[in-house]
């Protein structure tokens, strides 16, 4: 079964590479249906931390003009500081909370010129780490959050695992700073977390249990792949085309799947990034 024309088809959180597949990965994810992405920035540990936000910034949006230029793609972008950035600064000699700031200030730069639709991925280590590097990554991210408020800008989390009582965290990190809970958006949620009351957006994995727990669960959700350009990786985190083949598994399954498609791929983007995926330039 096709998908339908004219329906978007949205991927809430691509990585590309300069030395990647690159546009070839979007021209399979367009093969499949898919008609729209949000380009988030890679880390790299190979740059220079001297130039790193200047280089890793600049490569996302070149990139996403290479794909806008030479596919039928939309492109939204989102840029930010990765949290185990952190480790990369100390290794360095250089001061993290420093660097990292700057880059959110940057981030909050390219956001008011219009270059970039959100700010992220930022937020926590998804594993255990030091007690003071916690705190002070942690600071890292609630300092973005704040900016993020101060310019009405979307932010895009990388944490660890959340239960219920990490949500009501985030809800209270959103409500001290005054953004408002559905444009701070849960990247790579469990299918389990929409057992979960909250107001966070949550974007997960674009595997059939999750499409199904999230169908299920009657909240509010995205679909991304992660998918992470690299060579040495293929298909990580999975593959591409990911999205559009669950939306085709929502078409054969679901009676209501109309409702489905505009809800997760139409609705709920336009309602955290402000912008119409029929056309968001």
């Amino acid at each position: 079964m096709t998908l339908p024309g004219g329906r978007v088809i949205f991927d809430n959180h691509v990585h590309l590479s300069p030395h990647g597949e690159n546009v070839k990965a979007v021209l399979q994810f367009q093969a499949r249906g898919g008609t729209a992405i949000n380009l988030v920035s890679l880390p790299d540990p190979g740059v220079q931390p001297s130039v790193y936000y200047e280089t890793i910034y600049g490569r996302t949006l070149e990139m996403a003009n290479k794909v806008r230029a030479e596919t039928n793609v939309k492109v939204l972008v989102s840029v930010g500081p990765y949290p185990l950035d952190y480790f990369l600064f100390q290794r360095a000699g250089l001061d993290p909370e420093d660097m990292m700031r700057k880059a959110i200030d940057m981030a909050a730069e390219l956001f008011l010129d219009h270059r970039i639709n959100a700010m992220g991925e930022l937020g926590r280590p998804h594993f255990q780490v030091e007690t003071e590097a916690l705190a002070r990554i942690s600071g890292i991210m609630e300092y973005a959050i704040e900016v993020a408020s101060d310019i009405n800008c979307p932010v895009i989390l990388h944490t660890e695992d959340l239960d219920q009582q990490g949500y009501i965290r985030l809800e209270e990190i959103a409500a001290k700073h005054g953004i408002a809970p559905h444009r701070v958006v849960k990247h790579h949620a469990l299918g389990t977390d929409y057992s979960y009351q909250s107001a966070i957006t949550r974007s997960t994995l674009a595997t059939r249990d999750n499409v199904r727990l999230a169908i299920a669960s009657k909240h509010d959700f995205m679909l991304e792949t992660d998918y992470v350009d690299d060579p040495e990786k293929p298909g990580k985190v999975i593959p591409p085309d990911s999205v559009p083949r669950r939306a085709t598994m929502i078409r054969q399954m679901y009676d209501e799947w109309e409702n489905i498609f505009s809800r997760c791929f139409e609705e709920v983007p336009g309602k955290v990034y402000g912008v119409d995926l029929q056309n968001p330039y």
